[in-house]
């Protein structure tokens, strides 16, 4: 019986101390949530004068989208960064935890999509999540960004997903871009997925993995079609999740990016507890809602021409926009002017695998046009 209230007791305590350390885990994450960007300061810790660093729901055509813009000089040439997905908005948090660093040579300007991200919410129906409103909302944020920073023309980079919306986005009102500028280059989604499941299924393969194999049996080759075990969608993150394990992109620790996204003061405690960790269905439906939209989107044959110079940085080893793909569009585009960028060893996020190329590119290529 003793022995039963000794144990009690010390399960007590350790409650107690669980408990304290947790409450004082949310009390730091708390202080740290003040909603307000984290501001560009000197050395004697002021505001740089000509600096911003903000964000802001933006109504685009009609819909709330997030905006974040940073810059150490509003002077600087504008970049508007496209994301990737469909609907995977990216924080700039993790631009600052991988070392990827533009915003002392550009405000640069990150874009939630709509159906993505923080500004998203339940009223917006699945029927106004198209590749073209998206492309119209990228187009008035582009004509916001020219006029509130007084330029001529700003940079656009697409990101995965986000190179077609960005290419799309040039094709139609070339003359407020500066140049192109795509990583990950999804320049033929469907010839892409056919290499990109023949890469998973040799390497499962080769390594034995038997779980994989079956998987990759079971929601069969692309194009890929509902059975009674996976719809559509879920076949694509299969395939995904096969090809991150055999070519994943190298990233910092889980951790240590969780640990910078809760003591981000850009997002609110309610962002990070409410919005930030929901369900796909209610932080990017538009991962869902676009998949078919991305599957049959073919740069090929929509996209021939750009009428500004095109930049596109990929990583060898990328097997979710096939390298081999892209380089096959990308030796087939006419321009004013184009490059190549390889990265050796790269995967599919060669800006925050290998940030001090990727920021030297920017610096010796882009901005010397």
């Amino acid at each position: 019986m003793k022995i039963i209230k000794k144990i009690g007791k010390w399960f007590l305590v350790l409650l107690g101390v669980l408990i304290a350390f947790i409450l004082v885990v949310l009390l730091i994450i708390r202080i740290n949530s003040s909603g307000e960007e984290e501001p560009f300061l000197d050395e004697k810790g002021d505001v740089l004068p000509n600096s911003i660093a903000m964000h802001e729901d933006m109504t685009l055509n009609g819909v709330p989208q997030r905006i974040t813009i940073r810059g150490k000089d509003k002077c600087n040439p504008v970049l508007l960064i496209v994301h990737g997905g469909p609907g995977a908005p990216i924080l700039p948090v993790i631009y600052k935890l991988t070392g990827v660093d533009l915003e002392d040579i550009f405000t640069v300007c990150y874009w939630d999509q709509r159906g993505s991200g923080l500004a998203y919410n339940d009223s917006m129906p699945d029927s106004s999540i198209t590749l073209n409103q998206i492309v119209e909302d990228g187009l008035q944020l582009s004509e916001h960004l020219k006029k509130t920073f007084k330029k001529d023309k700003i940079y656009i980079e697409g990101l995965s997903w986000g190179t077609a919306v960005a290419a799309y986005m040039v094709q139609k009102k070339p003359e407020l871009y500066h140049a192109y500028i795509g990583s990950g280059l999804m320049a033929n989604l469907s010839l892409s997925e056919e290499l990109s499941y023949e890469f998973a299924l040799s390497e499962s393969q080769k390594h034995n993995d038997t779980i994989s194999v079956n998987l990759l049996k079971q929601i069969g080759k692309p194009p890929y079609i509902e059975n009674s075990k996976n719809s559509v969608t879920e076949a694509f993150e299969i395939e995904r999740q096969i090809v991150m394990k055999y070519a994943p992109i190298k990233l910092e620790t889980d951790f240590k990016f969780i640990k910078s996204m809760f003591l981000d003061n850009g997002l609110t405690f309610s962002e990070k507890f409410t919005d930030m960790i929901n369900s796909p269905e209610s932080y990017y439906p538009a991962a869902k809602i676009l998949q078919p939209t991305a599957i049959n989107m073919n740069l090929m044959r929509d996209i021939p021409e750009f009428k500004v110079p095109v930049y596109i940085l990929q990583g060898d080893n990328d097997h979710f926009t096939e390298t081999s793909v892209a380089k096959m569009y990308f030796d087939s585009i006419i321009a004013p002017s184009k490059k190549w960028f390889l990265f050796e060893n790269g995967t599919h996020g060669v800006q925050v695998e290998y940030p001090e190329k990727y920021r030297s590119i920017y610096i010796n290529e882009i901005l010397k046009k």
